[in-house]
């Protein structure tokens, strides 16, 4: 699917509870967009493949994007963007996600386990990071947490199984005032060597 008509006064765009077409994927500029703030895309099962773009000199108003319970989707496809919320959850079969050259304040992954984050898969100007329920997405040194400086809060709820300890040493920003560990069974040791007290305002942790 592709959408060609300009719709220059659409501020919120939601596509649920279909399918796209026999190609299986959904192609998007937002340069037909230019005053979109909100993208959704939910229950679209037999969507395997996202991409939006934007050519260079458009201009675009996004600043929430949301992408759930889309369980065939299996690479997501974005160009440079400036995003206040980014959510992806109940994406199933999601392998490709690469958000290194956006910036984005609060993302949110759940429910995506076959999504393996690397560290060019982490916006900047990240202020929160919310993971769960997505068994390859254990926190490690090469996603670069420690150099995301605008980085406040961070939620782990679930998955991760095989942690017993977190966070190793040099994995967290100083800038962090709250950590949220909930569901990890295996955990056995929060390790103050990883992880700066000095500034956090909020510790949580919860089998």
């Amino acid at each position: 699917m592709l959408f060609r008509s300009h719709l220059p006064v659409l501020t919120r765009l939601s596509i649920c509870s279909g399918v796209v077409d026999d190609s299986r994927s959904l192609s998007l500029s937002l340069g037909i967009f230019p005053k979109l703030t909100v993208f959704k895309i939910n229950g679209v099962k037999e969507l395997e493949e996202l991409s939006i773009s934007i050519l260079e000199g458009d201009l675009t108003s996004l600043c929430e994007l949301d992408l759930s319970n889309n369980p065939n989707l299996e690479t997501i496809e974005l160009p440079p963007l400036v995003l206040g919320f980014c959510v992806i959850s109940g994406c199933s079969k999601l392998r490709s996600l690469a958000l290194t050259h956006s910036s984005v304040e609060k993302l949110r992954i759940f429910k995506c386990p076959e999504l393996m984050v690397k560290r060019e898969i982490l916006p900047s100007k990240l202020c929160e990071l919310a993971i769960g329920h997505s068994k390859q997405l254990t926190p490690q040194v090469e996603w670069g947490l420690q150099s995301q400086t605008s980085l406040t809060k961070l939620a782990i709820n679930g998955g991760c199984e095989d942690m017993e300890l977190f966070p190793k040493e040099c994995l967290l920003p100083s800038s962090l005032t709250s950590l949220k560990i909930m569901d990890l069974p295996n955990l056995k040791s929060l390790d103050n060597g990883g992880v700066s007290t000095t500034h956090l305002s909020s510790i949580v942790r919860d089998h």
